[in-house]
């Protein structure tokens, strides 16, 4: 029996695509296009594991990618890079009420910030554990122990669903129930919930 579901964001909620970020800063930046992922990702994991703020991040990145136009320009091509999922948040709009329902998701100040006001589907959440304020990252055991103190879950009566096998595999190395998500093969998340008597 299940009594809680559990939803990674990125992939599994909302699509994302650092691309577009990228694409819209380049023309303001002294290095190439080519180079903007590499130069930032020590960085990102930093803003993701909470080591840093937003605004701090901004500033660093304007730094190493030589970005010369405003800072408000780099926020928001960092923050708009996301597109609904709406098979998952049918699935969501089924579950609320019936089911505690919550977010585990590696993500950081500027995304959640923008994400939480912009999608109404994180309103039927009942409470959400965020890297960046958690401090650690999946797949890191310590987030999954922080998730089950936080939401007062029993693991092999949670639900997990997460589009990175390496998350999945940690969430059930826990004794949580899961599954690998992917949009394209989305039947076989809704075959997976109706095993389970979700559906």
């Amino acid at each position: 029996m299940v009594d809680a579901v559990v939803f990674d964001i990125g992939n599994v909620l909302l699509r994302f695509d650092f691309r577009l970020a990228v694409k819209r800063v380049a023309p303001f930046c002294r290095v190439a296009a080519s180079e903007i992922p590499e130069i930032l990702e020590p960085l990102k994991i930093e803003l993701e594991c909470g080591r840093v703020a937003g605004d701090v991040f901004l500033n660093k990145m304007a730094d190493c990618i030589g970005f010369v136009g405003d800072l408000d320009v780099l926020r928001s091509a960092w923050q708009e890079i996301f597109e609904p999922i709406a098979a998952t948040h049918d699935l969501v709009a089924c579950w609320r009420g019936k089911y505690p329902l919550y977010l585990l998701s590696n993500t950081n100040d500027l995304h959640a910030e923008y994400f939480l006001k912009r999608y109404p589907v994180f309103s039927s959440f009942d409470g959400a554990v965020f890297s960046h304020e958690a401090g650690m990252m999946k797949p890191d055991a310590g987030i999954y122990e922080h998730a089950v103190e936080k939401f007062g879950i029993q693991p092999e009566r949670t639900l997990f669903i997460d589009d990175l096998l390496a998350n999945v595999e940690a969430a059930r190395n826990a004794g949580w129930l899961t599954h690998h998500y992917r949009e394209d093969e989305h039947n076989a998340l809704l075959a997976r919930v109706r095993t389970l008597h979700l559906l």
